[in-house]
């Protein structure tokens, strides 16, 4: 985060705790991965079908016809001006696009200088001049000076009805109810308004309980896919630029999300052989490693959805290896309690196929077991 606003970097902070709770950046593992790509291709780690000798390891193909198709991206978040005070923004990953004052900021996501999957952070004011915060309300933003309205896709994994989906809404560590909402239409469906509640209270050194309230405006809104909705909210609410934020919601015009065709740039075989040989070449005795090529979506259903309904930060349909890997001399977890991890029995771990960003990706690390569940279960859709 590179804001040069506390609050701003703070309010950013708390949206992305209160609401990406489903996958967690796997810094580790991406830091190691990185690493070993810069190290020099050993004779070993080349063709699969030669280099995985090791009699426990069964060799695997690559993904020949994955690797040669032709690149096909999505465009970027565009910014249309309309010469009438007004501009458009289109998301086309997302599915929408929104008309809002030509001055108001836009960036493609909630994290400035970084583009998230169908995200758009909106705001009337720059963030950059927001005043800065005092300890009894770091994250809350006062109505006088403005609003934010964010556009995001998220999960619903079980085809939930809006209102029921709303009542397991977390945006903010801050938030203290979801208050019961109704039906309004937005883009010409039937989506669901609703209110969050959030609260600070601040305990000084002196003097009584100072309370800070403010509300989000939450609209739910329907998508093709029964596993995902279109999630926009301002903040905050008692805003005076909240009833043309209304108006902005419900004009917003939505489209069927594109998603890119991209080849896969990583094969099984570089991705297995970093951890079945050293960097010598030799095998390493008593690894055993595999990879399956899945979608992000089949992975975070790999990985138990997590807790919560977040965000969606990448495609769903993009390319992820879900890798495996048992045997000695593993790295560790981040260690319990005690600021220890016992060793490693086995990692499960999810790598990009189609590009190198390791942000919003997952690893389990296991001290007990010698395979993680399930995997063998999984399809592959490596061709």
């Amino acid at each position: 985060m590179r804001s040069t606003s506390l609050v701003s970097r703070v309010r950013i902070a708390a949206e992305i705790a209160g609401a990406a709770v489903l996958l967690v950046a796997a810094i580790g593992i991406g830091a190691f991965l990185r690493e070993q790509r810069t190290e020099p291709q050993s004779p070993a780690a080349a063709p699969l079908a030669e280099s995985l000798a090791a009699p426990t390891q069964r060799p695997q193909p690559n993904c020949a016809v994955l690797g040669q198709v032709t690149p096909v991206p999505v465009p970027p978040l565009a910014t249309v001006d309309l010469a009438n005070g007004k501009k458009s923004i289109t998301s086309a990953e997302g599915g929408y696009t929104v008309i809002v004052p030509t001055a108001w900021l836009v960036q493609p996501g909630i994290i400035e200088g970084t583009a998230w999957f169908g995200q758009t952070r909106i705001t009337s004011y720059d963030p950059k001049t927001l005043p800065r915060p005092g300890p009894e309300a770091p994250g809350i933003l006062p109505p006088s000076f403005g609003i934010s309205l964010d556009l995001q896709l998220w999960w619903n994994p079980k085809g939930e009805a809006l209102d029921q989906f709303a009542q397991h809404m977390l945006i903010g560590p801050d938030q203290l109810a979801v208050l019961p909402g109704g039906v309004v239409s937005v883009g010409g469906k039937q989506a669901y308004r609703t209110t969050i509640q959030d609260q600070r209270q601040y305990q000084p050194a002196t003097g009584p309980v100072i309370t800070t309230r403010q509300t989000r405006i939450v609209w739910i809104v329907p998508t093709d896919r029964n596993d995902r909705v279109l999630v926009a909210y301002a903040t905050p609410g008692e805003s005076d630029l909240f009833p043309e934020v209304e108006k902005i919601v419900g004009a917003i015009v939505l489209t069927t999300p594109a998603s890119p065709t991209l080849p896969v740039i990583h094969q099984r075989d570089e991705i297995l052989g970093r951890w079945l040989y050293d960097k010598s070449g030799a095998p390493i005795a008593g690894r055993r490693a595999e990879a399956k090529l899945l979608t992000y979506g089949e992975i975070v259903a790999a990985f138990g959805g997590g807790t919560g309904l977040p965000r969606i930060d990448r495609d769903p349909d993009e390319l992820f290896w879900l890798v495996a890997v048992t045997g000695p001399d593993l790295p560790q977890g981040r260690g319990g309690p005690g600021g220890t991890s016992p060793p490693t029995a086995w990692i499960m771990y999810e790598a990009p196929a189609t590009n190198d960003r390791f942000e919003g990706t997952a690893t389990r690390f296991a001290s007990t077991g010698t395979w993680p569940p399930d995997f063998d279960t999984l399809p592959d859709r490596c061709r």
